[in-house]
């Protein structure tokens, strides 16, 4: 894998994570409170809500995959073909109009995990690395107002070598924060948009440059 052992992946305390129904149901009652009061008073914690995303149980736990995987004590090891990329996905029950945190554990050529677009017209959201180094990824992904699924995967690339991955997760909701009381004698806003809490800045990332797919 690499000359050095990776930081240890990060666990749940017991009860921490929803899942199955538990989860969904937890995630629509946000959101209806959300509606019903138009502000973050009283919003349930942040919580992951990638299911198995810490890769502890088997892979068909949450996972739906296509290609070869064999699993290890420090995650998944994708092995793409000519003809795939060894690639999983999730779909996940997300709150419109608030953000979430998106990151990743990986290591190898041309590794990606990714997020479906989430509505807010800027496409699918992407992180991904191309080293023999394990490297930590994230970044801050807003749902936009009409999205209430999206699609959580991670791949690799047709034709390369063997990739890993030891953590994939997604936390939130974060809400919007209620606006600050204007100060007497200043002009009234005239916006009507919500005050967000300022998101985590994202490094800057380039156009992926993907090598060309061998075999048909």
């Amino acid at each position: 894998m690499r000359s050095h052992r990776p930081r240890p992946r990060p666990r749940h305390a017991a009860g921490a994570r929803p899942l199955g129904a538990a989860a969904g149901a937890l995630v629509l009652a946000a959101a209806a409170a959300l509606a019903a009061n138009g502000s973050a008073t009283a919003q349930p914690a942040p919580l992951d809500w990638i299911k198995n995303g810490d890769f502890s149980g088997p892979l068909a736990r949450g996972w739906n995959c296509q290609g070869e995987f064999v699993q290890t004590d420090q995650g998944v090891e994708g092995r793409p073909s000519g003809q795939d990329y060894a690639g999983c996905s999730q779909t996940v029950t997300v709150v419109p109009g608030t953000r979430y945190s998106f990151s990743a554990y990986m290591s190898g050529p041309y590794t990606f995990a990714t997020i479906s677009d989430p509505g807010t017209g800027t496409g699918d959201v992407i992180l991904w690395d191309n080293g023999p180094n394990w490297k930590s990824l994230a970044t801050t992904v807003l749902i936009g107002d009409n999205v209430h699924q999206v699609t959580v995967a991670f791949h690799g690339w047709y034709g390369q070598d063997p990739y890993r991955i030891s953590r994939v997760s997604m936390i939130g909701p974060m809400y919007p924060d209620n606006c600050p009381t204007p100060t007497p004698g200043t002009p009234a806003p005239t916006s009507t948009e919500p005050c967000l809490p300022r998101p985590t800045t994202p490094p800057s990332s380039p156009g992926v440059p993907l090598p060309t797919p061998t075999g048909g």
